[in-house]
This record gives C-alpha cells, sequence and structure tokens, in this order.
C-alpha cells in the first residue's frame, strides 16, 4: 500500500476477496475467512466514507480581471485565481467551502478589488477547476494552498490576509499552526471567517448518523488513516483537529456569522468564541451559510474592516 494512502484501491479489495473464496474452498475450517473479508470490506467501505471528496462541483471561476496561477504540489495540480492592482497593494485570499469554488467569491473580491486591494482565490481538491483526489483531507488543501502562495511574486504585496467560508475557514486556521511556514505567514496581518468550520469532531459525529455506537471506532480509524495520508505530522491526537490545536491566528479575527445557520449552527462559533484570540464576532440575522453571494449587511461590515483594519 502506498505511504500516503489510508485506503486500499479495488485491485487489492478483489485480491483480497479472490484469496478468501479460494480459502473458503480449498482449507479444512477456511469458511473463517469469509467473516474475516466482511470485516475488512466494512472497515474499507468506512474509510472511504471518511475520506471521500466533494459529489459535485461548482461553476469555475471565468470573470474577466482574474488571472488563472497554476502550480504543481505533490505531484498534484494546484489552481488559483489570481487579480492584482498595477499598485502595491495587500493581498487578500479566499478559500471556499464544501462543494463550492472560487467562483462563489466574485462579488466579495470585487468588494476587496475596488478598495485597491489584490486578490487570490484557490479551488480546494475536487473542486472548480482543481482535479479530484482518491482520499480527500483539509492537510491536503493546506499543502496545495501553502504550494501556490509560494509561486506567486511578492514584489507588490504588503499585506496578506485571509477570508475563509466554512470549510475553508477551517483551512484558513489550520495553516496558522506553528509547523506552517512561508512568506504568506510572516505578512498576515488578519482573517475573515465567515460562517466557520473550526472543529471536525462535529462533522464526524454527523457522518457517523445510524451507526454513531461505532464512533469510537471510526475515531480510531480515523486518525490511523490520518497518519498515513500525512506522515510528516509527528504524533497525531483527536483533539489536534479541533481548535485550538488545529491552529489559531496571533492577528486580529473579523467573525460573520449567521444567526441561524442551517449546516453549521452555533457550535463553531461558541467554540471560537471560547478562544483567547481577538475576535470581532457578528450575528448576522439576514446572512444564509450558503447562497449569500451578496448580503448587504455583511457586505457593508467587510468595506468597514477594510477601512479600519486593512488600509
Amino acid at each position: 500500500m502506498p505511504r500516503r494512502k489510508a485506503t486500499w484501491d479495488g485491485k487489492s479489495i478483489l485480491t483480497a476477496i479472490l484469496i478468501s473464496l479460494l480459502i473458503a474452498i480449498f482449507v479444512p475450517y477456511g469458511f473463517v475467512s469469509i467473516p474475516i473479508l466482511v470485516i475488512i470490506i466494512i472497515h474499507q467501505t468506512l474509510l472511504r466514507l471518511i475520506f471521500r471528496g466533494p459529489s459535485k462541483r461548482s461553476r469555475v471561476l471565468s470573470e474577466p480581471g482574474w488571472d488563472l496561477v497554476h502550480t504543481i504540489n505533490d505531484g498534484v495540480d494546484v489552481y488559483g485565481f489570481l487579480n492584482f492592482q498595477d499598485q502595491e497593494a495587500d493581498l487578500v485570499v479566499f478559500i471556499h467551502g464544501w462543494q463550492s469554488s472560487s467562483e462563489k467569491f466574485i462579488e466579495r473580491m470585487k468588494i476587496f478589488n475596488d478598495r485597491g486591494l489584490h486578490t487570490f482565490a484557490v479551488d480546494m481538491r475536487g473542486h472548480g477547476i482543481a482535479p479530484e483526489t482518491a482520499e480527500w483531507t483539509a492537510g491536503k488543501v493546506i499543502g496545495d494552498v501553502k504550494a501556490i502562495l509560494a509561486s506567486i511574486d511578492y514584489s507588490k504585496v504588503r499585506n496578506v490576509h485571509f477570508y475563509g467560508h466554512s470549510l475553508g475557514a477551517f483551512v484558513c486556521l489550520g495553516m496558522q499552526h506553528e509547523r506552517h511556514h512561508g512568506l504568506w505567514k510572516e505578512r498576515c496581518a488578519t482573517v475573515i471567517l465567515e460562517s466557520p468550520m473550526v472543529a471536525y469532531s462535529p462533522i464526524m459525529e454527523e457522518m457517523s448518523g445510524k451507526i454513531s455506537f461505532l464512533l469510537p471506532l471510526l475515531k480510531k480509524w480515523a486518525m490511523k488513516g490520518f497518519a498515513k495520508i500525512h506522515p510528516e505530522i509527528v504524533g497525531l491526537e483527536w483533539k489536534d483537529i479541533d481548535i485550538p490545536s488545529w491552529g489559531l491566528p496571533n492577528v486580529p479575527i473579523l467573525l460573520l456569522q449567521s444567526a441561524n445557520d442551517r449546516r453549521l449552527g452555533r457550535y463553531h462559533y461558541d467554540l471560537l468564541m471560547d478562544q483567547d484570540v481577538e475576535i470581532h464576532p457578528h450575528l448576522l440575522e439576514s446572512l444564509t451559510h450558503s447562497k449569500n453571494r451578496v448580503n448587504e449587511e455583511r457586505d457593508d461590515l467587510i468595506r468597514k474592516w477594510i477601512d479600519e483594519m486593512i488600509l
């Protein structure tokens, strides 16, 4: 099995099925191989569910003014969309949410562009223009974002700011962990989080559904899978995939939270508010978790943040 892979491929599973059948047929008491095979298949099926990628894609950004940027991270193509101003300015990096794409950020990016700022949106693996990945993790996306940020020219960039929505916020926070380095981090000045996901634990609980009684076992399998996919992270524990261990910035945070978030609820907001960091929180009654390309209440707060904290 490849070093950075948690699940078996189809060939390996078919081989296991064939061997089990042969043992059951030709070896005395070989029928015991059948229940073992069933356990293996269940294990592999659940692992695939844990590390599955998005089931659908949003549109690819094709707006005039944004140039396609490409780099490669560990053999995988990484794509972003860059709008550089002619003059020196701050750069705002946008990370979208699950089954979304950079295209969803056009209206929000234009708010920053209109204030003279550079904007750069990155498509996660399996989203927008980015290629599929066999096993999806936020850790892979963090590696991709770091790689593409390292590929751009910073000669006209002063400070760097991050804007993450939902799962994109989880990526933005994870990049703040001390294990991650780069010019983007040295110049990081503020972080904007919109209806953020800040912990993986409740997502795993939601995924377990009717087999929640297996949650302790699923957590154990998930951590072993994470360790195989990301061997560079030594001593990974379950607490490390939730804040504060996952990552927190030491710069001001603008928190724009949907007051009636039907996707993530208030758990993530409350957990973030409990942290010892500088947060400027706003609970917005008019803001929905998604389908919110334009929201006057949120957009006015963004403009105010730009004027008071960025410019």
